[in-house]
Parts: C-alpha cells; structure tokens; sequence
C-alpha cells in the first residue's frame, strides 16, 4: 500500500479521523469561537501565533483568578491592564500607517481613531 493510498488521493489525510486539515479547519470555522484571518505577511503569522497564545492565557488567568493561590491578583491585573495597552499600542500604529499611507482609518469593532481624538 502507497502513503497515496493510505493517505487519501490527496496526500492531505491525516490519523485524525480520516479528515484533511483543510477539512478540519472548515469545520472549526463554522464554531462561533473561530474567526478567519487572511496572512499576507509573515507578520501575521507571528501575530496569530502570539495571540492564540495570549488568548488562551487570559482565558485561564481569568478564570483561575481568585481560585488558585499560584496566581497573585495584583499581578494579573497588571497582565490585563498590560495586554490592554498592547491593544491600544496596535489600534495608534495602525492609524498612524494609515495616515502616512494616506487611508481613511477604520479602527476594529470597540476602537477608536486616536488620531481623531488628538485632533479634537
């Protein structure tokens, strides 16, 4: 028997039940936890990885706050408050390159322009 065979006439099949990973990714895409992100970058990518990392972080930071002693409470308010300024940190950056580039800016769901609140 050929890998071919055993694989799938697409070389794509995996142990994982028998599915592609393509398979895989579009059934997770239909989860209202996934969203789709294109990568034109490798910047991207490393942004993606980093925060699925963080995501996942401060899902158990936040739910393990107040419940295990291994986590100090002034310490993980200062992680949240921390990845809040790094969010605030990339909304600026973006409108800035915008600006620069000579685009009209528009910020992600629950941001701001801050250039327009320095103009005001």
């Amino acid at each position: 028997m050929t890998d071919k065979d055993r694989n799938g006439s697409d070389g794509q099949r995996s142990k994982n039940g028998g599915k592609s990973w393509q398979e895989r990714k579009l059934e997770k895409v239909n989860r209202d936890d996934f969203d789709v992100i294109s990568r034109k970058t490798r910047d991207q990518s490393d942004f993606i990885g980093m925060l699925n990392t963080l995501d996942n972080l401060l899902y158990q930071l936040r739910m393990n706050m107040g419940r295990s002693s291994n986590i100090q409470l002034d310490k993980a308010q200062d992680f949240l408050v921390r990845s809040q300024k790094i969010k605030d940190e990339i909304n600026l950056l973006n409108a800035e390159m915008c600006e620069m580039i000579g685009w009209d800016y528009r910020p992600p769901r629950g941001f701001t322009n801050p250039l327009n609140k320095a103009e005001d």
